[in-house]
């Protein structure tokens, strides 16, 4: 069963990356809990069982805040760190040792069962991360070992090893105590 090889790679990247102890991330961590139930989910569904992969990956979703839909495709060794808000669409493909932090979307543009020629969904190359808040948004693919920062919204594709951040310069700051009371 490939499902189970593919779950020992997530638990070998959680200790190589981050020395997670296997049985903490069996027993604890909801980002390895959630690519279990996805990658069983995934496999129940190749083998054409019905509603049960819905209904396995929806109690993820109410459990953790994590939403993996079971026709995505994600490679096995995949990082979740914390997870919260985590939104992965049905047509997105993620290749090992990509780490994904709360709050990531991978999804379309638009929503509904006719997919537009300009639409469709991401697409992740190895050994990449995705910073939290962050949003790819259609038909992108991320090139391999790029960095896409905190709550970048990207509907573009980037090379490989690319950076992507958000820059200062479109912050205000402003101190809210300088307004007086008198």
């Amino acid at each position: 069963m490939g499902w189970i090889k593919e779950t020992g790679r997530d638990l070998r990247q959680l200790k190589k990356v981050y020395e997670i102890n296997y049985l903490l991330a069996v027993l604890a961590n909801r980002g390895f809990h959630a690519l279990f139930v996805y990658r069983l989910s995934n496999w129940l569904y190749k083998i054409k069982i019905p509603l049960l992969p819905l209904i396995l990956t929806r109690c993820i979703q109410i459990l953790y805040g994590i939403d993996i839909d079971y026709r995505s495709s994600i490679s096995g060794g995949i990082v979740i760190i914390h997870g919260v808000g985590l939104v992965i669409g049905e047509g997105v493909v993620i290749e090992e040792g990509v780490t994904l932090y709360h709050g990531v979307t991978l999804g379309r543009k638009r929503q509904g069962k006719v997919v537009p020629n300009d639409d469709g969904f991401p697409s992740v190359e190895a050994n990449s991360v995705i910073g939290a808040g962050a949003k790819l948004i259609g038909p992108i693919k991320i090139g391999r070992g790029s960095l896409v920062g905190p709550n970048c919204v990207l509907t573009q594709s980037i090379d490989a090893e690319t950076l992507v951040k958000i820059s200062q310069q479109s912050y205000i700051l402003k101190n809210i105590r300088s307004t007086s009371t008198s």
